[in-house]
């Protein structure tokens, strides 16, 4: 006859088990970008700046600023655009969930990021 933690230990090493194997089956699919929706676009970088960058409310120094991001941090870009010149560059990147833009001048993109469409 088997002890009562056995058989807890035994049930709950099956579930675990088989919750591991289905959790790499779909896990895997899930981390997988979608080919259409938002998730397909955001492409990510890194800042690279010695001072903090400056997030602002749209494309442009003249816009209202929401924030700073320090050197090292990663951001997700969802689209670039046109905006005033800063450095040798006027490409500005939306980052994703609303937070603002930031100068393409201070990011390094590690894919191709698309323009944005009004």
């Amino acid at each position: 006859m088997m002890k009562r933690h056995s058989i807890r230990r035994s049930i709950t090493a099956a579930l675990l088990t088989a919750g591991v194997a289905l959790g790499t089956a779909t896990g895997a699919q899930a981390l997988t970008p979608a080919h259409h929706g938002f998730w397909h676009h955001r492409v990510e970088g890194r800042v690279v700046s010695p001072e903090p960058v400056t997030v602002h409310y749209g494309p442009g120094v003249n816009r209202w600023a929401t924030g700073t991001i320090n050197n090292g941090m990663h951001v997700w870009i969802v689209c670039k655009a046109r905006g005033g010149q800063v450095g040798s560059n006027d490409r500005w990147y939306k980052l994703a969930g609303g937070q603002g833009w930031i100068p393409a001048y201070y990011v390094n993109n590690y894919r191709y990021v698309r323009w944005c469409t009004r």
